[in-house]
């Protein structure tokens, strides 16, 4: 099943999810570890896209990973509880990617009207940083890289802490 960015953005329903509870054993500023492995093992017979993900979710205690990915798409959710898929009520945020070789930004693509700041990333990645807001409000950080867009949000997140997030998925480094 393929996914829109829109979508992917608002952490969407619909694909199995790795029964992997990660637990810390105290609140940490280095957030709740992610099962790397497993989650690479799952996404990448399903995508080709080098997939960019954080070793550990800051802000999060403890973590339920659900993950899915097509041929030109893939997307990590961070849930709260087991059986969330990405449901907003229970969706911490995630980490996605989606195919684009156009001239659109990333705010074009994903149709933000909400002021879109440029933000600096580590290892000299240039990104763009947005807040939208609807029901609830979520931030994002997107970037570039070879006809890729990749992106994570946070729901009702912080700006550091999405900045955050997105600079622990670049210096992963694509798996």
């Amino acid at each position: 099943m393929r996914r829109s960015l829109p979508v992917l953005l608002g952490f969407t329903l619909g694909f199995p999810l790795i029964p992997m509870l990660i637990a810390g054993c105290a609140p940490s500023l280095a957030g709740a570890p992610i099962p790397v492995d497993q989650v690479v093992s799952q996404l990448r017979p399903q995508t080709p896209i080098p997939i960019f993900l954080p070793d550990a979710v800051p802000g999060m205690e403890e973590v339920y990973v659900h993950a899915y990915g097509d041929e030109d798409s893939y997307g990590v959710d961070f849930d709260y509880v087991a059986d969330c898929n990405g449901a907003t009520a229970c969706s911490y945020g995630g980490t996605w990617a989606q195919r684009y070789e156009g001239t659109m930004t990333p705010a074009e693509i994903l149709g933000i009207s909400e002021t879109v700041e440029a933000v600096a990333l580590t290892n000299g990645v240039s990104g763009q940083y947005a807040n939208t807001c609807g029901a609830y409000c979520v931030a994002t950080v997107m970037w570039q890289a070879d006809g890729i867009l990749y992106g994570v949000s946070i729901k009702n997140g912080e700006k550091e802490a999405t900045i955050a997030l997105a600079n622990g998925a670049i210096a992963a480094g694509p798996r």
